[in-house]
Parts: structure tokens; sequence; C-alpha cells
């Protein structure tokens, strides 16, 4: 069990006081709700339990953050060591997700180091200006050509490897 100091505590909730009161002097008439999100934490619970997984609560407020930072980013990166359930995070949120709203889950996974950047994102040949499509772009281009329904589903594609960052800049272009 982890000790906390009286001061740390201390020093959180005069942190806490002053962002609530800056809050409240930026928007003076708005009043603050707390969104626990039931639903979706009911939803995580029975992903965890057909997945067998136990629950810890900091880790399931950890995959409400991580749905709360992909309502507003079409991209999200996590880190941490090895091990550390990052994996099983998103797949838990994405089964989550589809036990609450209906919404089929998919995943496609990638080993970005595996193969090289034109075979991951495609090519463009210089003298004839004919694209070939890479590994990544494949993928989208099979979602969004909705040939068997796609376009009803939840689609994660997912980077599973180590950060390297030239792919990464690559995401960005």
């Amino acid at each position: 069990m982890e000790t906390i100091s009286i001061f740390a505590v201390f020093n959180r909730l005069i942190s806490i006081i002053t962002l609530q009161s800056i809050v409240s002097d930026v928007f003076p008439d708005v009043v603050r709700e707390d969104n626990k999100m039931e639903s979706l934490r009911t939803a995580i619970h029975r992903a965890c339990e057909k997945r067998h997984l136990v629950e810890d609560d900091a880790w399931v407020e950890k995959l409400i953050q991580l749905y709360q930072v992909q309502q507003i980013s079409h991209g999200v990166m996590l880190v941490g060591p090895s091990a550390s359930g990052k994996s099983e995070a998103w797949r838990v949120l994405l089964d989550a997700l589809s036990g609450m709203d209906g919404v089929e889950g998919v995943s496609h996974i990638i080993d970005p180091k595996a193969i090289n950047k034109d075979d991951l994102y495609g090519t463009l040949d210089n003298t004839t200006r004919e694209w070939t499509d890479g590994l990544f772009t494949s993928i989208l281009r099979r979602i969004t050509d909705n040939a068997r329904g796609e376009s009803g589903k939840r689609h994660w594609i997912v980077f599973d490897g180590d950060v390297d960052p030239e792919w990464v800049e690559n995401l960005n272009r």
C-alpha cells in the first residue's frame, strides 16, 4: 500500500481549490457537474468480467480518460512499460463501447517496425504517377470503400510496437 504524506494531500487539495477558483472566475455562470460515466463504467465492468480480469479503480479511470481523449482526437498514443496493460486497456475499452452502444468494434493491429515505411504507407511511382497502397492505406481504403458494411462498425487501427519517431511523424502528415 502506498503511503501519502499529509503535506502531499494538503498540496493537492490547495491545487484543486485553486483550479476550481480559476474556472469559476473564467466561467462564472456555469454550474459544474461531475460526469461519472456510469454506463461506460458498467460496460467496462462487464468487459472485464468477460475477459476474467480484476478491475482496479485507477486502471478503470485510465480507460475513462482514454475514452474522453478519443472523443476530441482522431489519434491517441498509449505509452508505458511493457506488460503495463496498454493493449488490454484498449481491448477492454473497445469491447465496453461495443457492449454499451451495440456498434461492433473492429481492431486492425499493425507492427509498424516489422515493415518499411513504403510498405506501411504506400508509394507513388514518380514515372507513371501510379499509387500503390501500403498496409495502413489498404486498411483505410477497405474501411472507406464500405464493401462489407464497414461504415456501421467502429474501427481502430492500432500501431502496436515500440515508438519510432519516423513512423509517428509520417502519421502527422
